[in-house]
Parts: structure tokens; C-alpha cells; sequence
């Protein structure tokens, strides 16, 4: 029998199926691992000793983030959560957690229907490129990284550092020193680091001040405090509030701003709460609209509105730290119900307007805002109004959440996932909630322009919010690269500068 007579018989008795073919797919890899739904590693097989100086199933239990360097442990873990919703994650390069930090390829497969929910298989790449420079942790990453810290009650620290106007970039010499888990900036000479307890911060400080003196700055001008990521009698809530009013005032004020703990972050919060409470009741904010269009031709599509609260009325002045204090202080619910009674007013002065109005993830969960929210569109025509929930507030009532959802989407509401990305719990909502619409984080829209990586994890947005039928807005659109960038990713609507700032409503129409 000929050669090409044996190989025929062969592939007839060979059917390519489903899972072979999945073998086929994974043969060029080095490691392979399973994922439970927990995203531990639930099996493992390949190259571990070669790779980690220990045998596969030593791994089994463990997260995955122990076999990936830590600068790229963020891009994978938002990349696997797209997975869960996409289906897949596409090859992308990563470092190993081995010593020489080795250059690979890792790719997933979700398998619909079955336990484990990923199959991740790691590989050496093609032609192993000169390595890349590490980037810094993206700032959304390194908050997430600390709330996950604090809701699991695993001790770490939150460092603040100030560095003086031109110094050089710390990044790298902060990595290099042991302990240091995360860091990234969160204003311009302001940076935020997350450190093992074990690590005194002040270590940190000294090497930033010899590298600002050693390029001829003013080390004096280095500053640093430290913050226990330690819930203490707060609730989980609570303290993850706390936290982000800490990252607020570090970013407006410097470390100098932030107070010896969360608690007395939440105990600074209830004084102010008093002050918040009459901007609510007296009306005392504004609106700002700003448009979103159609990214194929530039058509208006619809505006948001955005809080922007009264610059000589008492209590923040800047719209983060005052949604921020309002959500720690328990006014969440009163302060949406407030701006959404002013959006529909805009909507009957303005006939054929249509605007977007923000909830907190806090108040979508709450059955009596849900109430007096559904009261409150009763009478109106849910064409012109669209809702987004934000990320501002960790969602834990699922349920109840999901049937707000429901509800403003039976009263003919679209709703819209905002900040898609910022934090860890996005790509949970996209599977938990049916969104009409999807809002990328401007944070990844900017530095997909420049960053392979993060135009990975856009891709993988895109195609997990298409796999749920949601259409995607892509916000913080400042250049025309920008949006031919998200356009051929996808992406059907934009919102930023290059499309208007945020006017009053005289200037809207």
C-alpha cells in the first residue's frame, strides 16, 4: 500500500472532532492548565519542572497568576475574565514567573458547558523577540488589586508617594525592591504602590530620594505615607468606600490629604455628610452634557448628562470625591434619584433630547431606590433616556440588582454598563445584567493607541460585549488616530473631546 493510500485510510478512521481538534490546538504548548470556576488551576501538565523547579501538580489549586510575572498578571486576569464571556482569549505574549522571566505565548479556549470553565495553554513564541521594558500596572489594575486585598482580608499596604515636577519616572526602581506588589500613578508626581505588610515604606521613600538626587532634583521634595489596607470594624463595603476615597484625596491633595486609616476616612466622610445632604435636597449641582456619536459618521447619537456640583455650595468640590463621600455616607440613592429628576426635566425642556443619566452600582441594588426610581419613569417615554451603572460601588446584591435591570428595560429603558474594564467585576455584570449598551474605560482606550497588550484586552471587550448583542461606546475619543483605532476594533459609538466637551444645557442644542 502507498504512502498516500495508508494516509488516506487513516484520516477516514480519524474524524476531526470537537476535542481533537482542541489537541491539535494546544500540541505546540509547554504548559497546559485548566481553570475551575473560581479560576484556580484545577489541572495541569507539561514543562513545570523544567520551567518552575516543580512538578505539575504542585500548581493544582493554586491561581494562575503564579505562573505569570507580575508586571502582566492584570492583562491576564482581565483577558481570562473577557474569556468567560467571549468564549476565547487570541495569543498574546506574557512573561513567566520564572527566573528569566521568559517571553511567552498564552492562549484560551472556554468550554461552554462544562467544569473547568478555561483551557489556558502557555507556549515559547515564535521567534522570541528582544524583551520589552515592563510597563506600569494600569491604574484601574493596581485599585482593583488593593479592593481585592481588602474584601478578601489578606493583609497588604497602600503606599502614597509625591514626587517633585520633573523628577524621573520611579517605577522601575520601586519594582526592584521586595515586597512591592503593585504600583501605578494616580496624578501627575503622585503614585500609588501596593507592598506586603512586611515591608516598611519608608525604604521606598529613601530609594525614590536617591534617584531624584542623583538627576539633580530635590530630594527633599519627596514625600510618602502609608495606609494599612485593614477593613478593622468596617464593613466589606464600607471599606472599599474608604479605600477610594483615599485614592480621591491622594490623587486631588497628595499623601498629606489622606487620613492614619479607613476608618477615620469613614468617620472625616460622616462629617461632611451633612453638607452633601443639603446639595441633594436644594439642588444644588448642575448638569453637564457632553455627546456620543456614531464613530461610522460622526451622527449624534445621544448625550450624558454629567454631575457637576456647586463650586461655592459646602462639602468636595471635585464630582469624583463628592459621588465618592456620597456613596460612603449613604446618600448614593438620593443623589441619583436627584440627577435623574433633573435629566427628565432637561428631556421635557427639550423635546427630542436624548441623554444618559448614571446610577451607583449601590443604589441598582436597592429595592426601595428601584421603587421610587420605576414611580419616578412612570410617566415618561423611555425612549429618550437611557441608564448606565457605574463601577463606583462593588455590586453584591446580584439579584436584586439584575430585576432593576429588568425593570428599567421592560419600561422601555435601555441600560448601559459604564467604565467596562475599570474595574474586576465588568465582565461579571456583562454575564449577570443584559446591557444594551457597553462603555469602554477611557483609561484602555488611550493607551491602546501605543500598547499591543491593551489592544489586546480592548479585542477581547469588544468581543465579549458582541457576544452578548450590546453595542460598544468607546469614551475618552481625543484624537482622530484614537477613533480610526477603535473603529476598526469595533467599536460602534464615541464619546471624548474630539467629539465636545461637556456644555450646559443652553449650549446643548
Amino acid at each position: 500500500m502507498s504512502c498516500g493510500s495508508r494516509h488516506a485510510r487513516f484520516a477516514a478512521m480519524m474524524p476531526l472532532s470537537r476535542d481533537r481538534l482542541l489537541a491539535f490546538a494546544f500540541a505546540p504548548a509547554e504548559l497546559l492548565v485548566a481553570l475551575a470556576p473560581d479560576a484556580t488551576i484545577a489541572w495541569a501538565a507539561g514543562a513545570f519542572p523544567a520551567r518552575f523547579g516543580a512538578p505539575a501538580e504542585r500548581f493544582v489549586g493554586a491561581a494562575i497568576d503564579r505562573l505569570i510575572a507580575a508586571p502582566d498578571r492584570a492583562v491576564v486576569a482581565a483577558a481570562l475574565r473577557a474569556a468567560m464571556v467571549g468564549g476565547r482569549v487570541p495569543p498574546m505574549r506574557v512573561r513567566l514567573a520564572d527566573a528569566a522571566c521568559t517571553p511567552f505565548a498564552l492562549a484560551a479556549l472556554a468550554l461552554p458547558g462544562t467544569e473547568p470553565l478555561l483551557c489556558v495553554s502557555l507556549g515559547p513564541l515564535p521567534v522570541a523577540p528582544a524583551m520589552a521594558a515592563p510597563e506600569p500596572a494600569p491604574v484601574p489594575s493596581l485599585r482593583a488589586l488593593m479592593e481585592a486585598r481588602l474584601r478578601t482580608g489578606q493583609p497588604a499596604v497602600m503606599g502614597m508617594l509625591d514626587v517633585p515636577e520633573g523628577a524621573p519616572d520611579p517605577s522601575q526602581t520601586i519594582r526592584e525592591i521586595a515586597g512591592t506588589v503593585a504600583l501605578g500613578p494616580v496624578a501627575p508626581g503622585r503614585y500609588g504602590v501596593l507592598t506586603e505588610t512586611g515591608l516598611d515604606f519608608g525604604q521606598i521613600v529613601a530609594a525614590v530620594e536617591t534617584l531624584v538626587r542623583a538627576a539633580g532634583g530635590d530630594a527633599a521634595a519627596v514625600r510618602g505615607s502609608s495606609l494599612a489596607l485593614d477593613a478593622g470594624s468596617l464593613s466589606p463595603v464600607q471599606a472599599v468606600q474608604a479605600l477610594r476615597l483615599a485614592l480621591v484625596r491622594f490623587a486631588r491633595g497628595g499623601a498629606a490629604a489622606v487620613g492614619s486609616g479607613l476608618a477615620s476616612l469613614v468617620a472625616d466622610a460622616g462629617a461632611e455628610a451633612q453638607a452633601i445632604r443639603r446639595v441633594i435636597a436644594e439642588r444644588r449641582f448642575r448638569l453637564a452634557f457632553q455627546p456620543v456619536v456614531a464613530l461610522v459618521n460622526g451622527t449624534l447619537h445621544h448625550h450624558e448628562a454629567l454631575l457637576r456640583p456647586d463650586p461655592i455650595a459646602a462639602g468636595p468640590q471635585s464630582t469624583q470625591e463628592f459621588v465618592t463621600v456620597a456613596e460612603a455616607v449613604g446618600l448614593a440613592e438620593a443623589l441619583d434619584l436627584a440627577v435623574l429628576a433633573e435629566v427628565l426635566a432637561q428631556l421635557v425642556r427639550v423635546p427630542g433630547t436624548k441623554l444618559a443619566a448614571n446610577i451607583s452600582g449601590l443604589s441598582l441594588q436597592s429595592p426601595a431606590f428601584r421603587s421610587r426610581l420605576l414611580d419616578l419613569l412612570r410617566a415618561h417615554d423611555g425612549g429618550a433616556l437611557l441608564i448606565e451603572f457605574t463601577e463606583t460601588a462593588e455590586i453584591d446584591d446580584f439579584p436584586a440588582a439584575a430585576e432593576t435591570v429588568r425593570s428599567l428595560r421592560a419600561a422601555g429603558i435601555p441600560v448601559c454598563l459604564d467604565d467596562f474594564g475599570a474595574g474586576g467585576a465588568g465582565f461579571r455584570y456583562l454575564r449577570e445584567f443584559q446591557a444594551d449598551f457597553v462603555k469602554i474605560d477611557g483609561a484602555f482606550v488611550r493607551r491602546a493607541e501605543h500598547s499591543a497588550r491593551d489592544r489586546d484586552i480592548v479585542a477581547a471587550m469588544i468581543e465579549a460585549a458582541q457576544r452578548v448583542d450590546a453595542a460598544i461606546i468607546a469614551e475618552m475619543v481625543e484624537t482622530e488616530a484614537q477613533a480610526r483605532l477603535m473603529r476598526a476594533l469595533g467599536v460602534t459609538y464615541g464619546q471624548g473631546w474630539l467629539f465636545g466637551r461637556p456644555r450646559a444645557r443652553t449650549e446643548m442644542v
